[in-house]
């Protein structure tokens, strides 16, 4: 019988006060059939010592150390280690229901898809629940296309987004598909290329994946600024869209960009944010001249002249 092994791939850096929760949740899963990849990303805490810990309670656990190279780079590590039929991923901050993969194994048996996400919860350190009540995630299986409608649309978009509430087919990452390294929001940057290679993918409406918004996450000036690599993929997303004919879903990614140039603008430092930011700026200016609203280009170019000195053009 072919291998039906699930590798649960879990990036760690910094998360000591939260790993043994993390782990534990992998570890009690109803689907026993399990690889549990620890990725020890150079973290200077005693996250290291607790993975081989880990490692030596149970077979199933696997640990690669390495120096610190970042989300994508821990998690590529751990792909290019896997050996299971189907691929998990797992932030080290977050947990999971002990039914996950196990669920995640039958639809995906089930549907033939290529990919199946469950819904999230967010919680804080105390598991309470935060924001407002979102709608639940239908149950369906759908075309790439129609994700992308969900990824661009849907309330709450980032549950059709993130790495981590889902479960892979092994052969979508078997020809050298990675998770871009070097920049973060790598889940926005991986849309288009997992769900090409995902065919369909099923969704499943159980809330199975805790979700940990740790404190002290309010964005800096200097972390501002690296969330500008969104708008990497908000570009490529709309110049793929654009390529497929889908001018709706283009509409969409752009104000997704212009939304999200308002959030970093807003927090950058004015001296250091001039001249990355300007470049995407002139980019959001260009398409909504074009396409959705001269006048609100203007008033964008503006403001930008304003906060940071001028020489913005469309």
């Amino acid at each position: 019988m072919e291998s039906e092994k699930i590798s649960v791939i879990i990036p760690v850096y910094k998360v000591e006060k939260y790993l043994e929760k993390c782990v534990e949740s992998v570890l009690a899963q109803t689907y026993s059939d399990l690889e549990i990849i620890l990725v020890d990303d150079g973290s200077p805490d005693g996250c290291g010592r607790l993975c081989d810990g880990f490692a030596a309670r149970d077979a199933r656990v696997r640990v690669i150390h390495k120096s610190n190279g970042g989300l994508s780079s821990a998690r590529n590590a751990g792909l290019d280690a896997a050996t299971g039929a189907y691929i998990g991923f797992v932030d080290s901050d977050d947990y999971i229901h002990p039914a996950m993969y196990e669920k995640l194994h039958d639809a995906l048996v089930r549907t033939g898809a290529g990919v199946c996400l469950c819904d999230v919860i967010y919680v804080d350190e105390e598991g309470q629940v935060k924001g407002k009540p979102i709608p639940p995630l239908p149950e369906e299986v759908l075309t790439p296309e129609q994700m992308y409608r969900r990824v661009e649309s849907a309330p709450d978009y980032w549950r059709y987004v993130t790495a981590w509430n889902r479960l892979y087919r092994r052969e979508i990452f078997a020809d050298g598909l990675r998770f871009r390294e070097g920049m973060i929001h790598e889940d926005e940057l991986s849309v288009v290329p997992i769900y090409e290679k995902c065919g369909r993918a099923a969704v499943i409406s159980d809330v199975l994946y805790w979700d940990v918004g740790r404190p002290g996450s309010i964005m800096t000036a200097s972390a501002a600024l690296r969330r500008l690599d969104a708008m990497t993929a908000f570009q490529e997303r709309r110049a793929f869209y654009l390529s497929r004919g889908w001018k709706d879903l283009a509409a969409l990614v752009l104000r997704r960009a212009y939304g999200h140039l308002w959030v970093v603008m807003d927090g950058a430092d004015v001296a250091a944010g001039r001249e990355k930011i300007l470049p995407w700026v002139r980019w959001v200016s260009a398409q909504m001249a074009r396409e959705l609203d001269l006048r609100g280009a203007r008033i964008w170019l503006r403001y930008f002249a304003r906060r940071f000195g001028g020489g913005a053009r469309a």
